[in-house]
């Protein structure tokens, strides 16, 4: 069956109704836990409404018109004691800021190993102890290598096929 105009409303608003219900519900029970905790003489804790976050337009636009304070160091290396959000939210990745230094910054801190006290997964495993083994590591002889290109090739100078310039 195809989905008309009129289908499309009809699916939309009872979506819309169901999302009303599942909020109205949600607000009953965190008010019903409350009442709850009150009772019992212990005191009900405040959820706050999650800020609402910058775009990364807003941010660019901060740090062109020099409102916010550069975070990274002056030697271009990020430390412990970072702020990993700050960084991640200043200047461009091809300036070893931005993510680049997000990503150091968290690399420095260690492994999952050290986060958790061993590898959660595999793939982490892996990941994390392959660095050394990628260092030793050389090409086989009979790997393809484009050595024609290399030697005979030429974008400027005298063409083999007519012998002129």
């Amino acid at each position: 069956m195809a989905m008309d105009s009129t289908l499309s409303a009809i699916m939309k608003e009872t979506m819309g109704k169901e999302a009303r219900f599942q909020r109205k519900l949600k607000d009953e029970q965190l008010a019903a836990k409350a009442a709850l905790m009150e009772a019992s003489g212990m005191s009900p804790t405040v959820v706050a409404a999650p800020t609402k976050k910058t775009s990364c337009v807003l941010n660019q636009l901060d740090q062109t018109q020099g409102r916010t304070k550069n975070p990274h160091a002056h030697d271009g290396r990020p430390r412990l004691h970072d702020d990993g959000q700050q960084l991640l939210r200043y200047g461009v990745s091809a300036e070893g800021q931005g993510r680049a230094a997000y990503l150091k910054l968290e690399s420095m801190k260690g492994g999952p190993t050290e986060r958790f006290g061993r590898s959660v997964t595999t793939a982490q495993e892996i990941g994390w102890t392959a660095a050394a083994a990628t260092k030793t590591y050389t090409s086989s002889p009979f790997a393809h290598r484009p050595l024609i290109q290399g030697q005979f090739y030429r974008p400027m100078g005298v063409s083999f096929s007519t012998g002129a310039l």
